[in-house]
């Protein structure tokens, strides 16, 4: 997949490190440094390959800063199941393909930004360059695979006096900007998306019953400008519409698109509590652009310009 030369999204989300669940009293704490320092000394060691999807991706962390407020990393990703590229000269009419070898992929690399100090809650604001490969999900499974090492684990006394082990968990969830009612008055709701998902069960051998996952999809198209009054008429239509909907609201997710005023379409999920659909928030992504020298698909080194752009996000967080 080929990227824009001139634009990247950037989604902002917030980190937490903790201990696994129902761990024991004497269990010890862990905290950002422990992936920090756990980061550093792999990086010491030359051990920062992750393979992963059977061998198929690849994703590394080379390039590490400690600055004044982030700790700033690249996040490269390497990927076999691509196509090779075709580019059409826009002058001529004319393609040229580049073929992929067989043990070739594409590489892309990404910057990421975690803020030192966490906030009242323990969690530290990540900001992450979304490219193939790299998004909330797979970033916290790599920091979870790069502390799955006994060097990094910590060690701590039972009640008996036997030494446990005990390694730190992640969390990444989206940080929530402005309400979708903050959001509809100044961008048009563009439609509300219903998927509906159900096993349908065949008989078979009762220690391997076969299971179709079956989806049904419905889609409300606006595409307006609505007044307050407009967007409480049609939230509050959902609940009616569910319980018609394969069987109501427990088993759809219920999405909604709202375009801004610069263009951007926000797409965000939203559960079904009547007039308390307007009060959920998006999870935040946001658009830097006007890079130059042109942004390239890797990175060999950090580029201060797209660390700035994100630092400057970071510094608007909740708009």
């Amino acid at each position: 997949m080929a990227l824009p030369s001139n634009y990247r999204w950037i989604v902002v989300g917030n980190l937490a490190i903790r201990n696994r669940a129902n761990v024991p009293h004497y269990a010890p704490d862990f905290a950002i440094g422990d992936l920090i320092a756990a980061i550093n000394d792999r990086i010491a060691r030359g051990d920062v390959h992750r393979e992963y999807s059977k061998n198929s991706r690849l994703m590394w962390c080379e390039n590490f800063e400690d600055g004044d407020v982030f700790y700033r990393l690249i996040l490269q990703v390497g990927d076999k199941n691509v196509t090779g590229v075709s580019f059409l000269h826009f002058e001529t009419k004319e393609t040229r393909d580049i073929e992929k070898e067989e043990e070739e992929g594409g590489h892309y690399a990404a910057h990421i930004l975690i803020k030192k100090a966490a906030d009242p809650h323990g969690r530290h604001l990540i900001l992450i360059e979304k490219v193939p490969g790299v998004y909330l999900s797979s970033v916290k499974d790599h920091l979870t695979w790069v502390c799955k090492n006994a060097l990094y684990e910590k060690e701590a006394q039972d009640d008996d006096g036997e030494i446990k082990r005990f390694r730190p968990v992640f969390d990444i969830d989206g940080h929530q900007s402005r309400t979708i009612r903050e959001a509809l008055r100044t961008g048009t709701l563009q439609d509300i998306e219903f998927i509906g998902h159900e096993e349908n069960h065949e008989d078979g051998l009762d220690e391997d019953p076969i299971v179709e996952e079956v989806v049904h999809e419905a889609r409300w198209e606006i595409k307006k400008r609505v007044s307050d009054d407009q967007a409480q008429t049609i939230f509050g239509r959902v609940g009616g519409f569910l319980d018609r909907f394969r069987g109501g609201a427990d088993d759809t997710q219920i999405f909604v698109r709202i375009k801004a005023a610069n263009g951007q379409i926000k797409r965000t999920e939203v559960h079904h509590n009547g007039d308390e659909i307007l009060e959920q928030a998006f999870v935040q992504n946001e658009i830097v652009n006007e890079f130059d020298p042109p942004l390239t698909q890797r990175y060999a080194a950090f580029r201060q310009d797209m660390i700035q752009k994100m630092v400057d996000v970071a510094n608007n967080v909740g708009g």
